[in-house]
């Protein structure tokens, strides 16, 4: 997820996000590269899905790849300062700079995609366990908890989200 000219990944298998900053003057050539910075996100088991929109980051955690109910989501509002405070291999708290989404009324097991319009302030998830599939959507998430989603569709073996709005 690209914020600015710096380009936010999720690491795959981990509660991790790095970032490569200045991306497509930086990285010019075919080559492995490190990040500039990496931390840990506590609170996620398992980090797969990624969004940025109006300066709010969304993370998707979808937990024990193998269940269908143990996923949720991570709001973290004034992202770019808050990932700016955390020291590079630390952790990013909870406590003061995430909300959690995640219960059996939220119908996540693996969201594996995530998109956010902070305009309407609504969260889009592609689920790819509970129910074969879904895409959902979230609103007024930011007490966070075990919320229902305002749209439930089924989508056999969903994998992405895209929002786009005219």
């Amino acid at each position: 997820e690209f914020v600015g000219n710096d380009l936010f990944v999720v690491v795959d298998k981990t509660s991790d996000i790095a970032v490569f900053t200045n991306f497509e003057a930086t990285y010019t050539a075919d080559a492995t590269e490190t990040p500039n910075k990496r931390i840990t996100i506590e609170g996620i088991t398992r980090t797969h899905g990624i969004a940025f929109d109006g300066g709010t980051m969304i993370l998707t955690d979808i937990g024990d790849a193998s269940s269908d109910t143990d996923g949720g989501f991570h709001i973290i509002t004034n992202f770019q300062s808050k990932f700016d405070a955390v020291n590079d291999g630390g952790t990013m708290a909870v406590q003061d700079n995430q909300v959690r989404v995640a219960g059996s009324a939220t119908f996540l097991g693996n969201p594996v995609s995530a998109d956010y319009d902070a305009e309407a302030n609504e969260v889009f998830i592609a689920e790819r366990a509970n129910g074969g599939g879904r895409i959902l959507s979230f609103t007024n998430v930011e007490t966070g908890g075990n919320i229902g989603p305002n749209m439930n569709a089924t989508l056999s073996g969903a994998s992405s989200v895209y929002f786009y709005k005219q």
